[in-house]
């Protein structure tokens, strides 16, 4: 009778995946903790229990390893669609204000976002991955607003992006006010006196 062969495993990501996510995970730990000039390849090593050649395999430097965990920082978005642009907005930066009261991000964020003006790899980093990201999903938001006639027609698309991340980020890296749903209901009301279009008052094709 023949003896049945074991399996092999099939070559995939998931196995080369697993040192990975343990290095990003130390990373993000100890940039949290240290800071970045206190970050080492041989202390994400250790943290992460893997050996170093793993880490000089997959990142050469320690910018490089910096990049891939910023990288990490973002999950999925999801973006609202509750019906208008008040509640989206409402339901959006409730999830920012959420995002950057959480603990890490606090410690995280505000040494890299000192590390953008010397470090210009990592200023590129943050603004095509975590940034954008963030913008993209606001950017949603807008045009199914102006596609509904929400939306004013003179309003500059860039400026409101800028206009919804930039009060949250004052008050992160600046002010150190609280950051919470209140700040996201009064800062959407606040906003949305000045780029939405009042009610009972839709565009009319002379205004596009």
């Amino acid at each position: 009778m023949a003896v049945p062969s074991t399996p092999r495993r099939r070559p995939g990501r998931p196995v080369e995946e697993r040192p990975r996510r343990a290095a990003i995970e130390a990373t993000l730990e100890l940039v949290a903790e240290r800071g970045i000039h206190g970050l080492t390849t041989s202390a994400v090593a250790e943290r992460a229990g893997i050996s170093k050649a793993t880490m000089y395999r997959r990142w050469r430097t320690k910018d490089d390893l910096l990049v891939d965990a910023v990288a990490a920082l973002v999950g999925e978005i999801p973006v609202p669609d509750c019906g208008s642009l008040r509640e989206d907005a409402r339901a959006l930066l409730g999830d920012a204000v959420r995002l950057y009261a959480g603990s890490r991000p606090a410690k995280l964020i505000p040494d890299l976002v000192s590390e953008m003006a010397r470090n210009p790899r990592m200023a590129e980093a943050l603004r095509s991955g975590f940034l954008a990201q963030r913008r993209a999903a606001l950017r949603q938001v807008l045009d199914r607003a102006r596609a509904r006639g929400e939306l004013r027609t003179n309003i500059d698309p860039e400026l409101c992006l800028d206009l919804f991340g930039g009060v949250i980020y004052y008050r992160f890296l600046v002010t150190g006010g609280p950051l919470d749903q209140r700040l996201a209901d009064e800062l959407t009301d606040a906003l949305l006196d000045g780029i939405a279009v009042p009610p009972h008052h839709p565009t009319t094709p002379s205004e596009n």
